[in-house]
This record gives C-alpha cells, structure tokens and sequence, in this order.
C-alpha cells in the first residue's frame, strides 16, 4: 500500500499509447473501448471488481472528473 492506502500493481493500464494493435497478430488496430472490454472480461473471469472512475478520483484523492484533473488542496 502506498501512503494513499492504495495497493500498489493492484491495476491495469489501458491505453492507445502502448498497445495499437489488438490483436498479437497484429492484423486488429486497438480501440480504447475495445481495449477496457478486454479488461473487463478478464476481471470478470478472475471475479475481480472493476473500481468505477469514481472510486479511483477519491482513493487518489483528485478532483472530480469532467476536465478536471489533480489532487484537491
């Protein structure tokens, strides 16, 4: 747990940055969508709960969402 008490490597990272293709054939270009589907599907099969966006903004202690970002003082 980091001082947040938040589990450190308890997530996933998600994004077009690092993983342009779907697929390891490489024949499927990524979607941010179809990228957190993916995520979800395999949470779901391990019995792991998806923490909304939400939840994430308080355990880190941000601003709400809607272009806001950053950590309240």
């Amino acid at each position: 747990m980091n001082s947040l008490g938040v589990a450190i490597g308890a997530g996933v990272r998600v994004g077009l940055e690092d993983n342009i293709w779907f697929d390891s054939a490489r024949t499927t270009l990524a979607t941010n969508m179809g990228l957190l589907k993916r995520i979800h599907t395999i949470a779901q099969a391990h019995e792991r709960e998806v923490m909304t966006p939400q939840e994430f903004r308080s355990k880190m202690q941000l601003e709400p969402g809607n272009g806001k970002y950053g950590r309240k003082i």
